[in-house]
């Protein structure tokens, strides 16, 4: 008798234009933000470069699965309930935004600066988790922002560990886009932060995606000893003053030291200084 292989783990090659349906019909999900939690058919179309009826077709199967709803009267697209329950298992599985957020809260109120969580979600940096301090002049930071790989500390900081194949793929698509007159737009530049962060344990970033705005991040890392996200402080350039960047950087590096610990991560030596 013939062993039934695909109980055993063993699956026929799922072909390759079914593939990128699939990848097409997610990547239509990072469209959508906060600032824009709804978007119609010929909106999503537009914004993706894909043509309408492959995009109504990938919409129908992402609705059909729950993680889009389409308003009745607007015919307008929304985030469904799906990704919340999946969000839910992977929290409970393995929580990362439950062990980072008392961080970032106790970091925000000791050195009156924000502070945000950022996660490797796809190919990109994105920001999960945003602590204020309380105060009239602060850096604001939109929640579930994707970052610029090479210029925040936080992208920095995650790049500087990523093994060797991911990094080398990383460098070839980067197009090192000017946010600032600051902004650090060559692949020399990337690779010399990169090696600082590798050196330090922590990244910086002054003014190079927002004026007025220095960023401090440490990367934090999982079981396989490859970085996830990243911890950072943004703070006002004009509070700024060598006691409380040589204070960030202390707490910060504690902070992202027992966060790894907490996940049961294993942090490269020379980050865990």
């Amino acid at each position: 008798m013939r062993p039934n292989r695909e109980k055993r783990g063993h699956f026929k090659h799922v072909p390759k234009t079914t593939m990128n349906t699939v990848d097409k019909a997610l990547s239509l999900l990072r469209y959508f933000s906060p600032q824009v939690p709804e978007l119609g058919l010929s909106e999503l179309a537009r914004l993706s470069d894909v043509d309408k009826t492959t995009t109504l077709r990938c919409m129908t199967a992402l609705e059909r699965n729950g993680f889009v709803e389409q308003d009745e009267a607007t015919r307008k697209y929304r985030i469904g309930l799906a990704p919340m329950g999946l969000a839910q298992i992977r929290e409970h599985s393995f929580p990362v935004q439950s062990v980072v957020a008392p961080y970032l809260e106790r970091l925000a109120q000791t050195l009156g600066e924000t502070t945000h969580g950022t996660l490797v979600i796809g190919d990109d940096p994105v920001t999960t988790a945003i602590y204020e301090p309380d105060r009239a002049l602060f850096v604001h930071i939109q929640p579930t922002l994707v970052l610029p790989w090479h210029a925040t500390a936080s992208g920095i900081a995650i790049a500087a560990f990523l093994p060797e194949p991911r990094q080398n793929a990383l460098m070839k698509r980067l197009d090192f886009q000017s946010f600032t007159q600051n902004t650090q737009t060559g692949k020399a530049a990337f690779l010399e932060a990169m090696q600082a962060c590798r050196t330090e344990g922590l990244a910086r970033a002054i003014s190079t995606y927002e004026d007025e705005v220095i960023g401090t991040a440490a990367p934090i890392f999982g079981p396989s000893g490859n970085p996830i996200g990243s911890i950072a402080v943004a703070a006002v350039t004009q509070r700024m003053t060598p006691d409380l960047q040589s204070r960030i950087d202390a707490e910060l590096k504690d902070a992202a030291h027992h966060i790894t610990h907490e996940l049961g991560g294993a942090a490269p030596s020379i980050a865990a200084q």
